[in-house]
C-alpha cells in the first residue's frame, strides 16, 4: 500500500506561509515531513523498531543534526584546511 502524499499550508501573521508535506520524501522511514517557510526547508524523519527492548525504563532518542551552509552558497572559512582540502565540520548551535 502506497502512502498518499499530503500538503497543508498555514498562513502566518505578516503574510508569511508555512507548508507541511508528508509522503513525498524519505519513503524508507516510518514517517517523514518536509516543512517550508520562505526559502528555509527542513526534512524531519522518524524510524522505530517494531519490537520493544526489554529492561529499559526510558525512551531512547537520537538526534542527528547537520547544517549545510554551502547549500545556500555560503562556505565557512573553517571548512578549508591549509591544503585547501574540505574538512567535515559538524556543530549544534545552542540557542
Amino acid at each position: 500500500m502506497k502512502p498518499e502524499s499530503t500538503e497543508v499550508e498555514v498562513n502566518l501573521a505578516g503574510g508569511k506561509k508555512i507548508t507541511f508535506e508528508t509522503g513525498k520524501l524519505a519513503k524508507q522511514a516510518h514517517g517523514s515531513a518536509v516543512v517550508r517557510l520562505g526559502d528555509n526547508v527542513v526534512l524531519a524523519t522518524a524510524t522505530a523498531n517494531p519490537d520493544p527492548r526489554e529492561g529499559i525504563d526510558f525512551f531512547p532518542l537520537t538526534v542527528d543534526y547537520r547544517e549545510y551552509t554551502y547549500a545556500g552558497g555560503r562556505i565557512p572559512a573553517a571548512s578549508l584546511s591549509v591544503k585547501a582540502v574540505p574538512v567535515s565540520v559538524k556543530f549544534l548551535p545552542a540557542a
